[in-house]
């Protein structure tokens, strides 16, 4: 029974209060529009990206101006079938011999349970307190395919020898929203000029197939600039092999009542891929050491929330040690939105090695001129920054003291209140980069710098405000405070300019 990606209907969305799963054509030809519905944030996103790669995969626009074409208007159901009728073995979930991010033949002793497949799901020692039980007992088709998506492109690999995805653990995603979910798509494609900018190797590995159809040799070194547009887009690292589909019954991810998946065959798999691949949706930093230029995609590593990535994601700067540049599909968007707002999709993972400890998926608005003037992206940033530092460094004064001269309260609220800083100034940030005057930002940096500094003293009040009353704690409060007065006047805004 075939299920394929081109023909079936298995994109969830919501319109107008209601659900129903649509085709990819009835998406592209404008026949039905909705927001993607999942009930998990990763899979919404995961969802996504699947509906980028195969647009991508089926139409390449040559430039800018075909680009626009497709954005303003919708395919036609012919053009649709043509673009098709050569693809439609690559996409096919139950394929006799080349089913959709699969192997056919993996060698495992047992099946493993379709939750595997859910990042975040079966790992961890507390999973049992977080996530309810039955949640990845069977998946439908579709879920079953953004699940594969999933696990290949953003998810920590499976452990234990298994390879990850060609951008490594959990890189950090990033995508440009539209004004629907079908330019969303358009956006997210690149063209071939812009592909060939990316990878100078596009043109002569642009017919290239997937690597679950042209499989690679086992311990096989691959050169990342042999890997084509359409082969690094849908790259499977592992060995996987769905269990046969199953009568109906209810998906646990979409509630949906389908034939299922209750089982999947995994194996390990051993090659390596030399250098990294420019995926268009990443952003990449760069190091030199030791002579040598270093890159890799940025991830979530810590509890910081993700404007303090911001400026790596979307900001180009290269220098003599250290550099970053924006993810493919957001530089070719400077050469066509600059002029305009923007929107960006954000998220990816945190995690511990096979563990996952965070999801996120954040959407971010940025005001028209974001692409001219990074640097006020990266001053905003760094306000934010420097006053959670300034309260931290008050904080762990209070805590320690001066060594000889002023005992410390040996109270650490360093923690617990960046926390809080974080949660109480998130929605300023986000306020900040969609409204900035990026052209003149001076009074938009004060503003910001002004209820910045606020919310750092009224959260060192907060905290400290219990131990006020133990004299042998004054001192150190005192000198605590006073620190903290001096990193805040020393941050008083300087301006920019951009």
């Amino acid at each position: 029974m075939s299920f394929n990606l081109l023909s079936s209907n298995w994109v969830p969305i919501q319109h107008q209060g209601r659900y129903q799963k649509i085709g990819l054509q009835q998406l592209l030809c404008g026949e039905v529009d909705g927001e993607l519905c999942l009930p998990r944030d990763d899979m919404e996103l995961a969802c996504l990206q699947l509906l980028c790669a195969i647009t991508q995969v089926l139409f390449t626009p040559k430039d800018k101006k075909e680009l626009g074409r497709f954005v303003q208007q919708p395919l036609t159901s012919e053009s649709y079938a043509e673009a098709c009728k050569d693809k439609l073995d690559w996409f096919d979930l139950n394929h006799p011999q080349t089913p959709f991010m699969q192997i056919r033949g993996v060698n495992a002793k047992e099946p493993t349970c379709m939750d595997k497949l859910l990042a975040g799901v079966a790992d961890g020692t507390n999973k049992a307190f977080v996530n309810p039980p039955g949640l990845g007992d069977a998946l439908c088709g579709g879920c079953a395919a953004i699940a594969l998506f999933n696990v290949a492109n953003n998810a920590p690999s499976m452990g234990g020898g298994f390879k990850g995805s060609l951008r490594g653990s959990t890189p950090i995603t990033v995508l440009i929203k539209g004004k629907n979910l079908r330019q969303t798509l358009w956006l997210n494609v690149l063209t071939a000029e812009s592909a060939e900018s990316a990878m100078p190797w596009y043109q002569e590995t642009k017919g290239q197939r997937p690597n679950y159809i042209d499989t690679i040799k086992a311990e096989q070194k691959i050169p990342a600039s042999s890997i084509g547009l359409n082969r690094g887009l849908l790259w499977q690292p592992a060995h996987f092999e769905l269990l046969p589909v199953e009568d109906m019954a209810t998906c646990s991810c979409c509630g949906c009542e389908e034939p299922v998946y209750q089982g999947f065959k995994k194996a390990k798999f051993n090659y390596s891929v030399e250098g990294v691949w420019p995926h268009p949706l990443s952003s990449r930093i760069f190091a030199v050491k030791k002579g040598e230029k270093e890159e890799k995609f940025p991830s979530f590593t810590t509890t910081a929330p993700t404007w303090t990535h911001l400026s790596k994601l979307v900001v180009d700067q290269l220098d003599d040690k250290q550099g970053q540049q924006a993810a493919p599909v957001l530089q070719q968007a400077r050469t066509f939105m600059a002029a305009d707002k923007i929107q960006l999709i954000v998220g990816g993972y945190r995690n511990n090695q096979a563990t996952v400890l965070e999801r996120r998926h954040e959407l971010f608005s940025l005001a028209h001129g974001w692409a001219e003037h990074g640097l006020v992206i990266h001053k905003i940033i760094e306000g934010g920054l420097a006053y959670k530092t300034a309260l931290r460094k008050a904080l762990y004064l209070f805590a320690v003291g001066v060594k000889d001269k002023v005992h410390g309260s040996g109270v650490n609220l360093c923690d617990p209140v960046e926390a809080n800083y974080y949660q109480q100034t998130e929605n300023l940030l986000h306020q900040t980069f969609a409204g900035v005057n990026f052209a003149e930002p001076d009074s938009t940096l004060q503003v910001l710098n002004r209820k910045l500094r606020a919310a750092a003293l009224d959260l060192f009040e907060q905290a400290t405000e219990p131990y006020r009353q133990e004299p042998k704690m004054l001192k150190a409060l005192a000198l605590a405070r006073r620190s903290l007065h001096k990193s805040l006047n020393e941050l008083e805004p300087q301006g920019v300019n951009p």
